[in-house]
């Protein structure tokens, strides 16, 4: 087993794991996760299939998904593009987290928290790991739920948004979604605070459509 869950669970007993995906995007939520881990058999459980997310492909990533959250507990949580605006990024994910936790404290699911990063201020037990998600297989398991479902996000959204291909880049900024959205603008599911996009509108290279974006959210790049 991770001698370093192990480490937690052995002083703490119940173990929450907890990451996030989609701080980099320039569209599309930030999504995060939390595991928890009670026991024993669910602790080797955790160990077995819990892994940094970044470290598997996709067939993989979704076979170790259903794993998890047809075996442990879990809660989930994202919060939206225009939340990330309004807060920036850092907060809209401790946001994200501390839903996390409330939900899992309104099921009377408690525990010691071990979080993926640094500088996260929680009203509960909790220690912040960095690189957490490589170290620890229960933060592993957590990175797992949370980027497998804003993947399905994206991809969902891409049937409704097809001409910006979301499920191939899954809302980063790569090559081809700059193209594209040079070629076919933005709305309310793009980060305008974040660039490229914000330097983009602000030099009138797209165009941001008003009716799609709160006045609090254009005041925010001088709009």
């Amino acid at each position: 087993m991770n001698g370093f869950d192990m480490h937690y669970f052995e002083r703490y007993r119940y173990v929450v794991g907890m990451d996030e995906a989609g701080r980099g995007p320039i569209a599309g939520p930030v999504f995060s996760a939390a595991v928890f881990v009670s026991n024993l058999d669910e602790m080797r459980f955790v160990c077995e299939v819990g892994a940094d997310s970044k470290s598997l492909n996709e067939k993989e990533r979704e076979r170790r998904y259903r794993l998890i959250t047809e075996n442990l507990i879990f809660v989930s949580s994202y919060v939206s593009a225009e939340d990330i605006d309004l807060y920036n990024i850092f907060k809209a994910t401790q946001m994200s987290m501390l839903s996390n936790y409330e939900k899992l404290f309104s099921i009377g699911r408690e525990g010691y928290v071990i979080v993926d990063g640094k500088n996260f201020k929680f009203p509960f037990r909790n220690e912040c790991i960095i690189k957490g998600d490589q170290k620890s297989s229960i933060i592993g398991a957590a990175s797992i739920i949370a980027k497998y479902e804003r993947d399905a996000y994206m991809i969902k959204l891409s049937g409704k948004y097809p001409q910006y291909s979301f499920e191939r880049h899954k809302g980063y900024p790569t090559k081809i979604h700059e193209q594209m959205v040079k070629k076919h603008g933005i709305f309310n599911e793009f980060r305008i605070t974040f660039d490229p996009v914000r330097t983009l509108i602000v030099s009138g290279q797209i165009i941001a459509d008003r009716s799609e974006f709160s006045a609090q959210r254009l005041l925010r790049i001088g709009m």
